[in-house]
């Protein structure tokens, strides 16, 4: 079994989506154990338990892929001696907590959007206002004409 803990630093590792990315690399390399959390403003950290082969190919993956929007300077590796959840918990408990997130931009975003409309029924509002203005003169100008 092969157990341990990584700590992924740089400027970019945190709201990118490198917590998905990982969990994704530890399921596609039947990682058992899984657990990752933002720690600091620059470190992302990582809990993982599996097989030694399953491990290796996890660790490998975590040293040469990251997400595009991703800038790290440094990923470190230890021993871990504690336990780690299943990686199935910490999926569900992860997914949980990122639809919460969902929720939460798009009630903000609904209420922008409602704000948005508001502002466009005032426009409408003028520029029916203008067009009222614009056909009155032009009344008045067939009468001048005429």
């Amino acid at each position: 079994m092969g157990k341990g803990r990584i700590l992924i630093k740089g400027p970019r590792v945190q709201d990118i989506g490198y917590r998905l990315f990982l969990l994704n690399l530890a399921s596609e390399s039947n990682i058992t154990g899984f657990q990752a959390r933002n720690i600091d403003k620059d470190c992302v950290e990582v809990l993982y338990e599996g097989g030694e082969k399953e491990t290796k190919m996890f660790l490998g993956k975590v040293k040469m892929l990251a997400p595009k929007e991703a800038e790290v300077f440094s990923i470190s590796f230890e021993e871990y001696e504690g336990s780690v959840k299943s990686i199935e918990v910490f999926r569900s408990e992860f997914t949980t907590v990122q639809l919460g997130k969902i929720v939460e931009i798009g009630l903000g975003m609904l209420g922008k959007q409602d704000l948005m409309l508001e502002k466009q029924d005032i426009m409408l509002g003028k520029t029916d206002q203008m067009l009222q203005k614009q056909d009155s003169l032009l009344e008045k100008q067939d009468i001048m004409l005429g």
